[in-house]
């Protein structure tokens, strides 16, 4: 027969043995990931980091892009979770579109060290997502920007890296068309739209330039040409000329409007769309850090309920962490980006 004290003493094992396999369920696992190895992305992406320039199979397709600039100005080019998760839910999104990330640099970037890049092996896996080279030398050639991209002095700016990425997504679209977005965009549905030239707004009285969509010819290359047009000029300009800044003016001007407000309410006379905030820009500076506060999971839904794609701000978020309980960007990264926020979830 067992005593009362032994009994009571296994009593507690047990309770502290099922206390402690409580606590190790409730610790996230980290998932070990696979390192980069060149050879093995290019059995998945044959063409993994050519130029794009001469990769004529994709040209033939309406893309969805995203650019990466910061090699001409660092050593080693991160992209971060974040970053890799805003690839994968537009991706996942549009399965029907050719989801291409481009590296701009000078010269092929062959060296895996130059790429901290934890979650490509896993994006790769992905049939509608391939890498590739932006070549500088030869991409602008014959565009309105072809010496700004040679200039020495605009290698010099602080804000370098963000004044190139400006230029080359409006040089890529009047190129080639389709569809450009920020590293740091979550995409929540199928971008479908009626009209091929779209802008969202950034504030009532901006349009952002995380979000643009131009047709390869027509109006939409027009437009492109327009504005790299003013970036000729970019020694004997401030930032007030630039990104959202000349993207309202060359709308307002084109649609013979006054002021964006008046786009928006009357449209531009089927040249191009202008989209309210609520569908690609639900948050700004100021309270962006409702999507990381578990306290306003219901105010973020609320914001995000009518978007097609939430910008993140990640110059202003990207600080803010994912702690505890729901938030609203665990809330959209685990059903937009499962697989990089499952690899990343103890650290996004």
């Amino acid at each position: 027969m067992i005593s009362h004290n032994c009994w009571y003493r296994y009593m507690r094992y047990v309770i502290c043995a099922f206390l402690l396999f409580i606590l190790i369920r409730l610790i996230p696992v980290q998932h070990p990931k696979r390192s980069y190895n060149p050879a093995d992305i290019i059995k998945v992406d044959p063409g993994f980091l050519r130029s794009y320039d001469t990769d004529e199979a994709l040209h033939r397709y309406s893309s969805i892009y995203f650019i990466e600039t910061s090699a001409p100005f660092k050593h080693v080019v991160t992209v971060e979770p974040r970053q890799a998760c805003a690839i994968e839910s537009a991706a996942r999104a549009n399965p029907r579109r050719k989801v291409i990330v481009l590296f701009a640099s000078w010269k092929e970037i062959t060296d895996p060290g130059r790429v901290r890049f934890p979650d490509l092996a896993t994006l790769v896996q992905l049939p509608n997502v391939h890498f590739r080279w932006l070549n500088l030398e030869h991409f602008a050639q014959g565009t309105p920007v072809e010496q700004v991209i040679r200039s020495d002095k605009l290698y010099q700016r602080a804000d370098g890296a963000e004044y190139l990425s400006e230029i080359l997504r409006l040089v890529l679209l009047y190129k080639y068309g389709g569809i450009y977005l920020d590293l740091d965009v979550v995409t929540l549905k199928t971008l479908n739209f009626y009209n091929p030239n779209f802008f969202g707004a950034e504030t009532p009285r901006l349009v952002g330039s995380s979000v643009i969509g131009l047709e390869r010819h027509g109006y939409g290359q027009t437009f492109a040409e327009r504005c790299l047009h003013n970036f000729k000029y970019f020694e004997n300009q401030n930032n007030v000329r630039n990104g959202s800044f000349l993207l309202t003016y060359q709308i307002v001007q084109a649609c013979e409007k006054l002021t964006l407000e008046e786009v928006i309410n009357g449209g531009c006379g089927g040249l191009l769309e202008v989209y309210t905030q609520s569908f690609f820009h639900p948050f700004d500076q100021t309270n962006v850090n409702i999507m990381f506060d578990s306290g306003q999971l219901e105010e973020a839904k609320r914001r995000i309920s009518k978007a097609m794609i939430v910008h993140m701000l990640h110059r202003t978020s990207r600080k803010l962490r994912i702690v505890g309980k729901m938030t609203g960007y665990q809330m959209i990264a685990k059903t937009y980006c499962p697989k990089v926020y499952e690899d990343n979830s103890g650290d996004f």
